[in-house]
């Protein structure tokens, strides 16, 4: 297994995690370019004892990718903490574990830092305490959330025990201390603040292009463009908190490849569907996502040439070769995991592809099938395990990107039937 995976190392930046004969991780290490960094420890002449035994013990590895080197870097911070791995010396003291950003428990929130949060409130955690710090600023320079220790109970608000504070005066925060703002306006912020504790920069994003562009038809030109800074801010908190999303989804892409039975962790997902209108304007679609995330550059179309009619497997049979020949032609990077829309018979159309192109075990495979209201239902794998989507919440990440790949397909056989009705 280790041969082949050393083979199609994944030309990204990232972290790799050996594992020995147990499947225990036994080191973590990262990289800006993985292929360079690790077959590194299986060509050279190694003297120093403590690489001759990790080599000696190493039977397997998965990669994690990340879009940049210091992202690996706090990723491989946050891994040896998780892992403790026996061959790391540096990571492992449990002293510093974490700080996390969360909303304190009252009528008013506000944001605090803490160290080692024990309850369950939600929070973003870091291991890394000038970011958490970095982080903490730039929500408060978005949402306007009090920073004062006032008791802000109603009775204490309605005897006007309070003064606003120079946070009001520069806009930073809107005294809820004097009824500047109401108890259900503040609450419409907080919603806002778990937005961001979720990772949803696109919901928070629309909501105040929405905003800016009510004050810019209102002549309203300078607040228009505070709420242009919030946005740019926001893009900056996106990338500042990319790791910790990258970190949430491997939790989860671990699970998909123990529960699946997969080879890689699912880092690079490509999902393919078919469109027509009874087997007229056929097209097919493919999407690439990377760690979840949506890679717009690489989706494709394609326009079905071999045929007419309706043949779904033919259909799948011509655009996985003219796919799959393309990325070995061009040596480009393959995806871990391919997703097929349909049942049994797509799975094995497509499994035929892969064992003709000799690239069955260089990426995992799986077909999902839909319920009567068109919604993803049912995996299948090559090894005939058949897994309800809707019973296992890892699974819907499954399920998303299928339903991504459904709506590409069918805006793309729609955009060729009106150009057919046109001409």
């Amino acid at each position: 297994m280790i041969v082949e995976k050393l083979k199609n190392i994944p030309e990204f930046p990232g972290c790799y995690l050996f594992k020995d004969e147990k499947g225990q991780i036994i080191y973590v290490g990262m990289s800006k370019f993985l292929p360079k960094r690790v077959t590194s420890y299986f060509q050279k002449n190694h003297t120093d004892t403590k690489t001759i035994a990790l080599v000696e013990n190493i039977k397997d590895v998965d990669f994690i990718i990340s879009s940049s080197e210091q992202e690996a870097l706090l990723l491989e911070e946050d891994l040896i903490r998780t892992y403790k791995p026996k061959f790391n010396i540096k990571g492992k003291d449990d002293k510093s574990r974490k700080w996390s950003i969360c909303l304190t428990d009252e009528e008013f929130p506000k944001l605090e830092i803490i160290r080692n949060k024990i309850d369950d409130r939600k929070s973003l955690d870091f291991t890394n305490g000038l970011i958490c710090k970095e982080v903490h600023d730039m929500i408060g320079r978005v949402l306007s959330l009090r920073t004062c220790s006032y008791v802000l109970s109603e009775e204490n608000i309605q005897k006007n025990k309070f003064k606003e504070c120079l946070d009001y005066h520069l806009q930073k925060c809107d005294a809820p201390c004097v009824s500047g703002i109401s108890k259900f306006q503040y609450s419409i912020i907080v919603k806002q603040v778990n937005r961001i504790f979720d990772l949803d920069f696109s919901g928070l994003k629309k909501d105040l292009k929405k905003l800016m562009k009510y004050l810019s038809e209102n002549l309203e030109f300078e607040k228009a463009n505070m709420v242009l800074h919030k946005i740019k801010t926001i893009d900056e908190l996106e990338k500042k908190l990319e790791v910790i999303r990258v970190r949430k989804y491997n939790k989860t892409a671990f699970e998909i490849k123990k529960s699946l039975g997969l080879k890689k962790i699912p880092n690079i997902i490509e999902a393919f569907d078919n469109s027509h209108n009874q087997g007229d304007s056929n097209v097919a679609a493919s999407v690439r996502f990377v760690n979840e995330k949506p890679n717009k550059s690489d989706y494709r179309k394609y326009n079905i040439k071999t045929f007419k009619g309706v043949d779904d497997y033919a259909s799948f049979d011509e655009v996985l070769n003219r796919r799959f020949k393309r990325l070995l032609d061009e040596k480009q990077q393959l995806p871990d995991l391919v997703v097929i829309d349909g049942g049994k018979g797509q799975l094995n159309v497509a499994k035929n592809v892969f064992d003709n192109l000799g690239i069955t075990e260089k990426i995992d495979l799986v077909s999902i099938s839909k319920d009567k209201g068109h919604k993803s239902s049912i995996i299948h794998t090559t090894d005939g395990q058949t897994i309800e989507i809707k019973s296992d919440k890892i699974y819907s990440v499954l399920g998303k990107i299928q339903e991504e790949v459904h709506r590409f397909a069918i805006k793309f056989h729609r955009e060729k039937q009106s150009k057919k009705l046109l001409n």
